[in-house]
C-alpha cells in the first residue's frame, strides 16, 4: 500500500509542473489576444503600426513562457530530460517548415514587398491585407473569405501589389512630379458588414505640382464634382475629408459599395477622374 501512495505522489509531482505550465500557456495566450483585441480598436495608430505591436506582443509570449518554463522545471533535471525529448520529437517533424516560416515572415517586414492595409494578389488569392505574423499572413478577399498563407509559400509566388506609394521625399523635393504622379495611394483599409463593403483609402494630392499650387477650397469643390459622377456607380456617393498638409494634401476618401469588386473594379477610373478634374490644368501635357 505504501508503495502505491508513493508512485501516486511521484506520478503527481511530476504532472504538477506541466500543469501549471499548461495553465500558463493558456494565460499568456489569453493575454495576448486581449491586448491584440485592445490594439486593433485604437484609432490613431495605423495599420502597419498595429501589426508592429502585434509583432511584439507574440514575441514577448514567447520569451515569458520559455522563461516560467524554465524557471518552474529548473529544479528537476529528470524532468527537464523527459520534457526535452518530448519537445525535440514534436519539434523535429515541424522545425524546418516554421524555421522557414519565421524567416520568410522576418524578411517580408524587413523588405516590405507589401504591407497591412495593401491589396495584393498571390497566386489565386487577391484582398487586402490584414496581418503579416510570424509564420503566416493574413489575407482578407474581396469575397469576404479569409485566407491565411505561409509566409515561406509567399517567397516563392509571383506578387503583384495594387496599393501604389507615393515616391521618396528627395523626389519631391526635386520637383519630379507629372500629372501621373500627382494623386497617389498611401494606405488601404477595407471593412464588411451584413450590407455593405466600405473602403477608406488614404491618398496624397501633389498641390505642387502646379503653380502656383491649387487651393483647398478649389480641391473640395473639384473632388466633390468627382464623387457625384461615381455615385450611381457606388449606390452612395462617395465621402472626403482633409488631413495633413504642406507640399501634398493628405485626404481620406470613403467608399461604400454593395462588393468590394465593384469598388476595385471602378478604383482605377475613380483615380483618373480626381486626376483629370483635380489636376486639370495638367492634362494638355499629360493625357495626349
Amino acid at each position: 500500500m505504501e508503495d502505491l501512495i508513493d508512485l501516486l505522489q511521484n506520478i503527481v509531482e511530476a504532472i504538477i509542473p506541466f500543469l501549471i505550465i499548461i495553465c500558463l500557456l493558456i494565460l499568456i495566450w489569453l493575454s495576448g489576444v486581449f491586448l491584440k483585441s485592445f490594439i486593433r480598436r485604437l484609432p490613431k495608430i495605423p495599420p502597419d503600426g498595429k501589426n508592429a505591436l502585434n509583432l511584439v506582443i507574440s514575441i514577448t509570449q514567447i520569451l515569458i513562457f520559455g522563461f516560467v518554463m524554465f524557471a518552474i522545471l529548473g529544479a528537476s533535471q529528470e524532468v527537464i530530460l523527459g520534457f526535452s525529448a518530448i519537445l525535440a520529437t514534436v519539434v523535429g517533424f515541424a522545425s524546418t517548415s516554421i524555421a522557414t516560416n519565421v524567416y520568410g515572415g522576418l524578411y517580408l517586414i524587413t523588405t516590405r514587398p507589401f504591407r497591412v492595409g495593401d491589396l495584393i494578389q498571390a497566386q489565386e488569392a487577391i484582398g487586402i491585407v490584414e496581418e503579416i505574423g510570424l509564420t503566416f499572413t493574413r489575407i482578407v478577399q474581396l469575397d469576404k473569405t479569409i485566407v491565411i498563407i505561409p509566409n515561406s509559400n509567399l517567397l516563392n509566388v509571383s506578387l503583384l501589389n495594387y496599393s501604389i506609394r507615393s515616391p521618396s521625399d528627395q523626389e519631391k523635393q526635386e520637383g519630379m512630379i507629372n500629372a501621373l504622379d500627382a494623386v497617389k495611394v498611401i494606405s488601404t483599409e477595407l471593412y464588411f458588414d451584413s450590407r455593405y463593403t466600405k473602403l477608406r483609402r488614404l491618398i496624397q494630392l501633389q498641390l505642387n505640382a502646379v503653380t502656383p499650387p491649387i487651393s483647398l477650397t478649389e480641391v473640395n469643390k473639384r473632388l466633390k464634382k468627382v464623387c457625384e459622377k461615381f455615385t450611381p456607380i457606388f449606390g452612395q456617393e462617395p465621402k472626403f475629408y482633409f488631413g495633413k498638409s504642406d507640399y501634398r494634401q493628405n485626404t481620406y476618401l470613403l467608399i461604400t459599395a454593395p462588393d468590394a469588386y465593384t469598388i476595385f473594379n471602378t478604383w482605377p477610373y475613380l483615380m483618373e477622374s480626381i486626376m483629370e478634374t483635380v489636376f486639370a490644368e495638367l492634362q494638355e501635357g499629360a493625357f495626349n
